[in-house]
């Protein structure tokens, strides 16, 4: 049995066993780099002894709003107002509680330090090895757990398919978990795995994401202390209210206020057609698709804007693409994986992205134009780079460090704009009022738009079009022109 060496508050040197309920994430920060432990208390300390046993990562120095009434440590320690002043490359949050650690996430935010240096891990289910350098399972089970068998407040969320899903429900899962701070989340999707990770896992409450396609959902919601679908309506499908009564009375009176507003709503998640209803009382509210669900009345919600994790080591990746000054275009919006790009009412024709790229080439042929998407998305023709099915981490750089980046509304057009770049973004059923951010360049027809959940299939032109209007009457001419007098305006 190996025996490590713990550092205690007084400089002392004594003997523990190799394992920890609070294991360093390893799996999250790369071996080698500088990093700063945020919090010189329990977790923190086991935290360096790891760093002293492994020597995975060099120690700066401890940060703590405490700084001054500890002794002299093995390393310094530092006030949180220095850390700006500090060249490191992650920071690591040593807190037992999910909520301290968002707090302290958010305050270091808003100092400037950038989302992706900040790390936050939390308790382990069960005491595990020190790993340094080898992959390290967070739920040390093979990550088959559930977040029932995790923690004493359990919550499942019940999301529809798609990037675009995931990015908008965040904030409605950060004021849920603000609630219930001990709490794990687990989130149900359609191939969850694919999106939910890359945008959730900054959050300290979020536990797994679950590819379901509603079984697992089905047979598992019981075992929550709460479980909800969430879709553009709220639906509450198990509440233990003792339970919520006990941990979280915020969280469970928030759970009476939901089920108490959809029975006086007389609106459903089922069927899809309902949601037209609900999306005329939100654009009448002034609420968008991310706070419309504040129609319950337990939610205050009131910003676009969510915070997206970034994964450092994918930058050397983008830097070494080479990219100068580049557009971003997608093309598909995985409606070309489905075979039916010709009847998705939503989707913009391939002739009309291809002529569009080819006035970009013409009017400014210094600029590279990069396809994103859905790996079995058609090539359009002028472009100069695809990069297609690419690891997400990789995507979010790439539309990061864009120019501008032209979609439809969906998955990849939210994405770049959390990520701080703007949009062209050509609508057509779905409602400009709720799904377009102002601070992009939103493009809709004059003639006709806006009718999505009017019926059952949202793929349907509600009229009935085999090329429907809202889109086929955005012609590239016009697209172009926005381009041009956005390009125009940022070299005034």
């Amino acid at each position: 049995m190996h025996l490590i060496y713990l550092v205690s508050k007084e400089g002392n040197i004594k003997n523990m066993l190799d394992r920890y309920t609070y294991l360093f994430p390893y799996e999250r920060i790369p071996q080698g780099v500088k990093i700063l432990i945020y919090g010189a208390g329990d977790v923190g300390q086991e935290y360096l002894k790891q760093m002293m046993l492994t020597k995975y990562a060099t120690v700066l120095g401890f940060v703590d709003r405490a700084w001054d009434k500890y002794p002299q440590m093995v390393v310094p320690i530092y006030s949180p107002e220095q850390v700006r002043s500090i060249s490191f490359d992650y920071i690591v949050l040593a807190f037992k509680m999910g909520n301290f650690a968002l707090d302290v996430q958010q305050m270091l935010v808003r100092q400037g330090i950038p989302d992706e240096k900040i790390v936050f891990q939390g308790a382990r289910k069960k005491p595990m090895p020190v790993l340094a350098g080898n992959s390290v399972d967070t739920t040390g089970d093979g990550g088959l757990s559930y977040a029932f068998d995790e923690a004493p407040v359990s919550i499942a969320l019940k999301y529809g398919p798609g990037l675009g899903d995931a990015i908008i429900k965040k904030q409605l899962f950060m004021e849920i978990a603000k609630f219930a701070p001990m709490a794990k989340i687990d989130i149900y999707a359609p191939k969850a795995s694919l999106w939910i990770p890359a945008i959730y896992r900054d959050m300290p409450n979020f536990h797994r994401a679950i590819d379901d396609g509603g079984v697992l959902y089905v047979d598992n919601q019981e075992k929550y202390g709460l479980s909800m679908s969430i879709f553009f309506l709220v639906q509450m499908d198990q509440v233990k209210y003792d339970l919520l009564d006990q941990y979280c009375p915020v969280l469970s009176d928030m759970a009476r206020k939901i089920e108490a507003a959809n029975a006086a709503y007389n609106l459903s998640i089922y069927p899809a057609t309902q949601n037209a209803i609900h999306f005329a009382r939100s654009i009448f509210r002034g609420w968008n698709c991310y706070t419309l669900y504040n129609y319950t009345g337990a939610f205050q919600l009131s910003s676009m804007q969510v915070p997206i994790p970034l994964d450092v080591r994918q930058r050397e990746r983008w830097q070494q693409m080479h990219l100068g000054d580049y557009v971003t275009i997608n093309y598909g919006n995985g409606a070309s994986s489905k075979g039916q790009k010709q009847i998705v009412s939503k989707q913009w024709p391939k002739e009309y992205f291809e002529r569009l790229a080819e006035l970009l080439k013409q009017a400014y042929p210094h600029i590279e134009l990069v396809q994103l998407g859905d790996k079995s998305a058609d090539n359009l023709d002028h472009v100069d780079r695809y990069i297609l099915g690419e690891n997400l981490e990789l995507v979010k750089y790439i539309l990061k460090g864009s120019l501008l980046h032209i979609d439809i509304e969906g998955g990849l057009m939210h994405l770049a704009t959390q990520m701080g770049t703007k949009c062209v973004c050509i609508l057509g059923p779905t409602q400009k009022e709720l799904f377009a951010y102002p601070q992009n360049i939103n493009i809709v027809s004059e003639k006709c738009h806006g009718c999505y959940c009017l019926y059952d299939n949202t793929y349907q032109c509600a009229r009935g079009l085999e090329k429907p209007e809202c889109m086929y009457d955005l012609t590239p001419d016009k697209v172009m022109n926005k381009i041009q007098q956005y390009f125009k305006e940022q070299t005034k």
